[in-house]
């Protein structure tokens, strides 16, 4: 797949292509639009809606999902748990052998330490050789449950990306046959029909996105409304009473 960066011939080219393009959609459609009166309970309105629509979209999709790749995901969790309990238990029998055996460790050293050695400083060495060894023994298991656990990422990843692409074709989709964010809010000039149809086909990308980013976002974007609207009460309550 092709990397976009800044320094290559691609992202040049998208660059330019934006720039004609808002230079075409401005040059075709200069007269600005006219807001329509709409207050406090328009916009809660509007926001509402959006709100349920992407509160069932997520919700069906968590269930077509989960039916169609929840079962693999679910396997992998259950072999990963089997072979971290059986390395488990391998290491308690280990560590239990060598309780019950301590002796093995000092046979280990034989007669006097090489030259340069000391008998503690060969101890160590033995100790460690242990330590190695039984790494070796747990190495491939240990490797299958690192593959296993890539596995599992690179799906969930996949499964992520199969999400938010269907859910932006829902939210176009849905945008497309008349749910709409700011056409509501202004007066449309059915004399420019460009300038309709530029700001139709923005107003959908808009609010397609707005409701596949999930009710998370939408929730958040009515949190800051509210907030802003309380202060400027609240401020202007204060310039009265002043």
């Amino acid at each position: 797949m092709l990397k976009l960066s800044p320094e290559s011939p691609l992202f040049i080219v998208l660059i330019i292509i934006s720039f004609l393009v808002v230079t075409l959609s401005t040059w075709l459609s200069s007269k600005p639009f006219l807001l329509k009166p709409f207050g406090f309970n328009d916009i809660i309105q509007l926001l509402t809606l959006q709100l349920f629509i992407s509160l069932l979209l997520e919700r069906s999709l968590e269930v077509f999902l989960t039916t169609w790749r929840g079962s693999f995901i679910e396997q992998l969790d259950i072999s990963i748990q089997q072979e971290k309990a059986l390395i488990s238990e391998k290491i308690k029998l280990l560590e239990a052998q060598e309780k019950k055996f301590p002796s093995l460790e000092l046979s280990q050293v034989s007669g006097l330490p090489p030259e340069g050695m000391s008998l503690e400083q060969q101890i160590i060495q033995n100790f460690t050789q242990n330590q190695q060894d039984s790494l070796k023994i747990f190495k491939p298991q240990i490797d299958d449950i690192n593959e296993k656990e890539r596995q599992r990422a690179a799906y969930k990843s996949d499964t992520r990306i199969i999400a938010l692409w269907t859910s932006l074709l829902f939210g176009l989709l849905m945008s497309a046959i008349g749910i709409r964010s700011i056409e509501p809010l202004v007066v449309i000039d059915l004399d420019n029909p460009i300038q309709v149809v530029i700001f139709r086909c923005l107003d959908a990308l808009l609010t397609g996105g707005l409701i596949a980013g999930g009710s998370e976002g939408i929730h958040k974007l009515i949190k800051v409304f509210l907030d802003f609207m309380e202060a400027t009460s609240k401020q202007i309550k204060n310039q009265g009473l002043s």
